[in-house]
């Protein structure tokens, strides 16, 4: 197991540099998320995710997307869930859109949570079916005609541990996560790694049911086959969880 980890952090980082040697666009940007979690029993939860993305760092909106799901606890360390990401684009950005377009993204995902040492390991495997708006060029201006379906499949590393007891008997939190995400042309044929995403973080356990986090990011992603697209991020993460499940008397 820890040599099947390793070979994946190996592609990943090796993925990763041969994106810094093909860089041609650079930007920089924030992405603001909120994550709420609601446990509905002892085995399904309700997540929703909000996030804002910026660019020139944080004077303009590149997009935003709302993502809601329904999830499935199989055991502790297990759990998979469906759920639809609306995604609005907008026209900034170093490569961006000539108009607003819209993207409707349907989705599904396996968690398995271990720990190592003093790290709690999470690994993600997610696949999602793409509905993105066209737009037609030819015209002006520009205006959206019929839309493209499209599949990428998506896997995520992330390690969190505690780095410093504080005086309040709180941790300050450490966490690194690094996806790839991988297009496929038609169907699940020609795979594409053409995306990677880097991120360093802090956090700080506000209650007991909500957690910020706050680090740097990078974002990398190719364009087409002649741009490259590398934006360095600030991340700043609000999550907090709810109990609505009903407590035994």
């Amino acid at each position: 197991m820890k040599n099947i980890l390793l070979g994946v952090i190996f592609i990943i980082t090796f993925n990763s540099i041969n994106a810094q040697e093909t860089e041609i666009l650079k930007d920089q940007g924030a992405w603001f998320t909120l994550i709420n979690k609601v446990k509905l029993s002892n085995k399904f939860y309700f997540t929703n995710i909000f996030q804002q993305r910026r660019v020139d760092f944080l004077s303009k909106t590149k997009g935003y997307l709302f993502a809601p799901s329904i999830n499935y606890k199989l055991t502790p360390n297990v759990s998979f869930g469906a759920g639809y990401m609306f995604y609005r684009y907008f026209p900034n950005g170093v490569s961006h859109s000539s108009i607003h377009k819209n993207e409707n993204r349907y989705f599904q995902h396996l968690n398995l949570s271990s720990s190592a040492g003093v790290f709690k390991i999470a690994n993600r495997f997610m696949f999602e079916e793409r509905v993105i708006d066209l737009i037609n060029t030819n015209v002006t201006p520009n205006v959206i005609e019929g839309d493209k379906y499209v599949n990428r499949f998506r896997y995520r590393f992330r390690a969190t541990t505690n780095l410093l007891k504080l005086k309040n008997n709180k941790y300050l939190l450490g966490r690194v996560s690094e996806e790839i995400r991988i297009r496929f042309a038609d169907g699940i044929t020609e795979p594409n790694f053409d995306q990677n995403n880097f991120e360093a973080l802090l956090g700080y356990n506000l209650l007991s049911n909500s957690t910020i986090f706050a680090g740097y990011g990078r974002y990398y992603y190719m364009k087409n086959s002649s741009k490259y697209v590398s934006q360095n991020l600030l991340h700043i993460t609000l999550s907090y969880n709810f109990d609505v499940s009903k407590k035994k008397s």
